[in-house]
């Protein structure tokens, strides 16, 4: 098994994605049809239940691109169950130390690298050496949400096992008591990135537009979250609606 999303980061390009909050499959094949590399299905925040997220993970999959979810939790069962469904690369929030990168490097790879069960589930259809060969194609995406994340960034990204860096700009935001965009906020967002350029491991953020993308892939960020299918589906029908009755 090849991720195609760690050959282009490994290449220094940037891959860019989208998020799904809209519980949709629908949603989640008009977002692959775009042209999206990967998908992430937003298990923390939707009302995604296991059953959607794998007919979620066939509709992205079925249009070319990555499966991936973020996890509601740090426990290993919920990471095996959303591996089992298909996922290719998992995003695990409110990551601060490297002591929970570690334990989350764990759970996402067999042994002996790792303490994923093994078990009978819809991952075993993707590839006749799934087990043999998934722990190189799997993504562990750490989201660093808090100052106390953004000062070990460079610890987190040095773990064993960890592959890409990911920041959660709203969270850390409120978690230094500021709006997104003050200057104190910023240079969080870029010790961030520093922190995973020392480890040597490629750093991701969320944008809200394309003006926002370039910027942030000017200054060195690789995994390029671009808005998710609510946001899209409410800003362009707030959009027509106003041009209509202006």
């Amino acid at each position: 098994m090849q991720n195609p999303i760690k050959d282009k980061l490994a290449a220094g390009q940037p891959s860019i994605g989208s998020w799904l909050n809209l519980a949709s499959p629908l949603a989640a094949e008009v977002m692959a049809a775009a042209g999206f590399e990967w998908l992430v299905v937003d298990a923390e925040h939707s009302p995604f239940d296991l059953g959607h997220i794998a007919h979620t993970f066939r509709a992205i999959e079925a249009r070319g691109a990555i499966p991936m979810a973020r996890a509601w939790d740090h426990d290993p069962v919920t990471a095996a169950r959303l591996l089992d469904a298909g996922a290719w690369g998992l995003v695990f929030p409110h990551v601060s130390t490297p002591e929970q990168a570690e334990k989350l490097a764990a759970a996402v790879r067999y042994p002996p690298r790792g303490q994923r069960s093994v078990g009978t589930g819809r991952c075993v259809t993707i590839s006749a050496d799934y087990r043999a060969t998934f722990d190189d194609a799997v993504l562990l995406i750490p989201q660093i949400e808090d100052m106390e994340g953004v000062e070990n960034a460079e610890a987190i990204c040095a773990v064993e096992g960890v592959d890409i860096g990911f920041l959660g700009p709203g969270d850390l935001a409120m978690a230094m008591g500021l709006e997104a965009g003050h200057p104190d906020h910023e240079a969080a967002l870029q010790t961030f990135r520093e922190g995973c350029a020392r480890a040597g491991k490629p750093c991701g953020i969320p944008v809200k537009d394309t003006d926002s993308a370039k910027q942030r892939i000017g200054e060195g960020f690789q995994l390029i979250d671009v808005n998710n299918d609510l946001r899209f589906l409410e800003m362009t029908a707030q959009k027509m609606y106003n041009e209509v009755i202006s």
